[in-house]
């Protein structure tokens, strides 16, 4: 016993202990403490003799101070400009981030085909004049009104292509009929016919290089010395299928739009007859012979509403977004998108394309739609964008549903069209049968860096903790991590960590509490500076907390309001230390 009481006096004399606490404190701040606690306890068991068992008579825990700071870094600044590399894909456009991709795509109007039209000169029936009664010989009789007529029967299949047509052209511009009145013999006291005021009344759908559907005869005699007259009748286009003249176009039995006409040719006239001597006996017949020089009316164009096979089949790349920004976890809300599409369009004819845009990465999709209206022969400027954006020399078209293929970012984007729809808005825009159409398309998609709603995730680490806190990892239960969050981000930022030993494991025997973890944002990009303390408990029966190797720190951005993201933003966690709250428990 008295060797033990010396041994105890001679351990608190030595210099004060105050002197020793010192030291000792120095010691653990140099992460010594173990070897200096084991060299202390040999020191007093020196002095004592073999026998005696000091950890049966003596407490020998001792506490060494009341909170305890192991120093162990900071993170790199997190500039964006270091997590965002620019690429041929992602630029920066004053002191912005923005996606841009680009590429072109064609198609292929096919040539709609020929169209033929037979029967076009439909017979006329003879004309039938009666003797006037009453009938002087010698004299010019009245023999008042006539009329004739004679039915088309028309019935040709149309191009695959035609949903409807409003008119056509003939090949070789007009196609010339002609018109051959005649008397087959005079009776017996007449002397000559004559037609004043004929009408040839043609169906609506017939349009004369006169601006009519009529052709007109002032006057015309008819004798045995001039028994014929012929005519010319240039039919400059056809108008069969507009508006009231609907009618003209129906669906034959395959499905195909068929061109089917039953109307009539109406003649009128009004005539008189020169009487000889005598007093004819018999009604006279003039015969009209209407003809062309072909037996079909070929269609050179035609204008109308064309459901083409032609579409838009292309795929945008998004390569070289930050990891950060491919999350899971990370959403998005893109204030602003442009979709440049500069397409020429060679037909005279207005083209309506509806595309269908698909935006996909490795786990999701999502979908928006637009629809494009393509002048006739003429380069088109459309921009599509999910707001009413004004840029010279492109004609904007607002389809807010872009923003849905942002929520997250996606690794392509693609564009589908269905097939070109060509639609004449008058009788001037005609596509030429027989002809292939090559349209082509430049296209380029930006998206600058501007978020409503954003939700973005990237990580740092402090690593290397096991050397820094080997020899004061075993003597607590519980650590507190603290250090100074420095951003000019305008947006909050919260932290999750995970826990790591130094094989890549994850520690799971360690309640972590974040709720003093977290930055403010920084108002109008000012640099916002926020004190962080991380609460690191290890729970009964773990030994965690001398296994741990890496803190890993997962900030999310969560934002509300709109931000933007810029090259100079930053993030960064300095003068971070380890402490231990409690001061340090170790046995001798």
């Amino acid at each position: 016993m008295l060797c033990a009481i010396e041994a105890i006096e001679k351990f608190m004399n030595m210099k004060h202990f105050s002197d020793l606490f010192s030291k000792l404190f120095i010691m653990f701040s140099s992460t010594r403490i173990l070897s200096c606690a084991v060299a202390l306890s040999a020191l007093c068991l020196a002095a004592c003799d073999e026998e005696y068992d000091l950890s049966k008579d003596i407490n020998t825990d001792i506490q060494i101070g009341n909170r305890f700071k192991v120093p162990v870094g900071r993170t790199d600044t997190v500039y964006l400009s270091r997590i965002i590399e620019e690429s041929e894909t992602l630029t920066e456009n004053s002191g912005i981030y923005e996606v841009t991709s680009e590429g072109n795509t064609s198609t292929v109007i096919d040539p709609f085909d020929d169209v033929e039209i037979h029967n076009f000169t439909p017979e006329i029936e003879d004309l039938i004049i009666s003797i006037p009664q009453g009938a002087s010989a010698g004299v010019e009789a009245d023999a008042g009104s006539a009329k004739s007529s004679g039915s088309y029967s028309i019935d040709e299949e149309l191009p695959r292509e035609v949903q409807e047509i409003y008119c056509a052209d003939f090949k070789g511009d007009v196609i010339s009929t002609y018109l051959e009145l005649s008397l087959g013999s005079l009776p017996e006291g007449t002397e000559a016919v004559t037609l004043t005021n004929l009408n040839m009344i043609f169906p609506d759908f017939v349009h004369l290089t006169n601006g009519s559907n009529q052709f007109h005869i002032d006057r015309v005699t008819l004798n045995a010395a001039q028994p014929t007259a012929s005519y010319t009748i240039d039919i400059d286009w056809l108008e069969i299928g507009h508006d009231e003249q609907s009618h003209y176009i129906a669906n034959g039995a395959n499905g195909r739009k068929h061109f089917i006409v039953t109307e009539s040719i109406d003649i009128t006239t009004n005539a008189s007859i020169t009487i000889g001597e005598s007093i004819p006996t018999q009604n006279i017949q003039v015969v009209f012979e209407y003809y062309m020089d072909d037996e079909t009316a070929a269609l050179e164009k035609i204008a109308g509403k064309f459901n083409t096979t032609a579409n838009i089949s292309s795929n945008i790349a998004i390569n070289d977004i930050p990891d950060f920004l491919r999350s899971e976890n990370t959403q998005l809300s893109p204030q602003e998108i442009y979709v440049y599409l500069d397409l020429d369009n060679p037909v005279n004819v207005t083209g309506n394309f509806s595309l269908d845009m698909t935006s996909t990465n490795k786990t999701q999709s999502s979908n928006a739609s637009a629809s494009i209206k393509v002048l006739p022969a003429a380069m088109n400027n459309i921009l599509i964008c999910n707001y009413q954006a004004s840029v010279a020399g492109y004609t904007t078209v607002e389809e807010p549903s872009l923003t849905n293929l942002f929520q997250f970012v996606p690794d392509n984007i693609g564009i589908n069209s269905d097939d070109l729809i060509l639609t004449s808005t008058d009788n001037s825009q005609m596509i030429r049968l027989g002809k292939s159409y090559d349209i082509t398309a430049d296209y380029r998609a930006v998206v600058p860096f501007k978020f409503n709603n954003l939700n973005i995730e990237y990580t740092d680490t402090i690593d290397n903790l096991l050397s820094d806190l080997e020899d004061v990892a075993d003597k607590t239960d519980r650590l507190i991590v603290r250090g100074v969050g420095v951003t000019n981000i305008p947006t909050d930022l919260v932290a999750s960590v995970e826990l790591y030993d130094i094989y890549g494991n994850i520690l799971n025997g360690i309640d972590v509490d974040l709720s003093k973890f977290r930055f403010d944002a920084a108002p109008d990009g000012v640099e916002a500076t926020n004190n962080l303390e991380l609460a690191l408990t290890e729970r009964e029966g773990s030994d965690d907390l001398e296994r741990l190797e890496m803190i890993v720190f997962i900030i999310n951005a969560a934002s509300t309001e709109n931000i933007t993201l810029r090259p100079k933003q930053y993030l960064l966690i300095k003068d971070i230390f380890v402490e231990i709250p409690d001061g340090i428990n170790m046995t001798l």
